[in-house]
């Protein structure tokens, strides 16, 4: 299990990394009240406005490279923002790391603004940015926890993430949902981790069965008749369904779990042990994996989505692997199975 590391008097400073654009606008309404909270608590920051996709990366890449740790002040890049806005910073701090081996990884600290928030429900964060932000300041030392990474092979990509990477099921129904009116609406009056179940029904009866070739160290794998296929870090997807009850940011792990159908009303049975109870592992048409190395080999195009957001429709080739980032956040040892 890892271990806080110890404190340090050496002062903070906040690079704070804002995307106003996250849950639909809702993180713009709630940065002016988040920024008036910092600056009646006195502390060091400054403000870094993601302007466009993909800017939060860069800014974050930047940071990492100019704000290394140093003797007079410890840099935090505090993300305000949903899943994604954390999903860009984690991917810059790592690709910085990644491209410089004398740079360590900025610690991350996170106040949740966005629809699902399913990386703050894994770590027991409030969903109220305010309480959040709290909780955050409070901490004293960061934390490492594991992050997936992962090839894509065919396309020449390599990301890392802190929820999930999902083919198939999961992937259509992110890829509907997050172009959706329904979402903007939802995202209005703060309901918009419904937006996932709303679109549930649509993605059930268009998504088909494919095959995907699963190798790990256990062995190689073969299901012809796939739905979903999801790896994961933390138990959650979808704005808070449980995909890997156990699942757990300390183990060093992924979990994979591939749903088969081969019915409509068999997969939906399925999904709705998930849902309701939490015990669709136990079925027959449900395969489980918890291992520190995978590879994906898809037959055919699907849909894709790395923390809830669209990957597009492809054939996948994914070699998985577990790095590990500091975050700056309340965490407590008996947390995070």
């Amino acid at each position: 299990m890892a271990q806080a590391q110890s404190s340090t008097a050496v002062p903070r400073h906040y690079a704070v990394l804002v995307n106003a654009f996250a849950g639909n606008g809702n993180t713009g309404k709630a940065w002016p009240t988040i920024r008036k909270l910092l600056e009646k608590a006195a502390v060091s920051f400054q403000v870094y406005e993601s302007e466009y996709p993909g800017h939060t990366t860069i800014l974050a890449r930047a940071l990492t490279r100019s704000e290394q740790p140093r003797p007079d002040r410890q840099t935090i890049l505090l993300v305000i923002g949903g899943d994604g806005t954390l999903h860009q910073t984690v991917n810059g701090v790592q690709s910085a790391v990644r491209d410089d081996a004398s740079l360590v990884p900025l610690p991350i600290a996170y106040v949740p603004a966005g629809s699902g928030n399913d990386f703050a429900r894994a770590v027991a964060l409030p969903q109220d940015p305010e309480k959040a932000l709290e909780m955050v300041l409070a901490v004293t030392a960061p934390q490492t926890l594991d992050i997936g990474h992962y090839v894509d092979h065919r396309h020449q990509r390599e990301e890392y993430f802190t929820n999930n990477v999902g083919v198939g099921f999961d992937g259509r129904i992110v890829s509907t949902t997050n172009d959706s009116r329904i979402k903007r609406a939802l995202n209005r009056i703060h309901l918009g981790g419904l937006a996932y179940p709303v679109h549930f029904f649509g993605a059930l009866f268009k998504q088909r069965a494919f095959s995907v070739r699963v190798h790990t160290d256990q062995g190689t794998a073969r299901f012809q008749n796939a739905c979903l296929v999801t790896t994961t870090n933390h138990p959650f997807f979808g704005g808070g369904i449980t995909v890997a009850p156990h699942a757990s940011m300390r183990d060093g792990k992924l979990d994979l779990v591939v749903l088969e159908r081969t019915s409509l009303l068999q997969f939906f049975g399925l999904f709705a042990l998930m849902v309701l109870f939490h015990s669709h592992l136990k079925r027959k048409r449900a395969h489980h994996y918890v291992t520190a190395k995978v590879d994906l080999t898809f037959g055919a195009p699907e849909f894709g989505q790395e923390d809830g957001e669209i990957m597009g429709e492809h054939i996948y080739d994914f070699s998985f692997d577990v790095c590990h980032q500091p975050f700056w956040l309340p965490l407590r040892d008996n947390q995070i199975l």
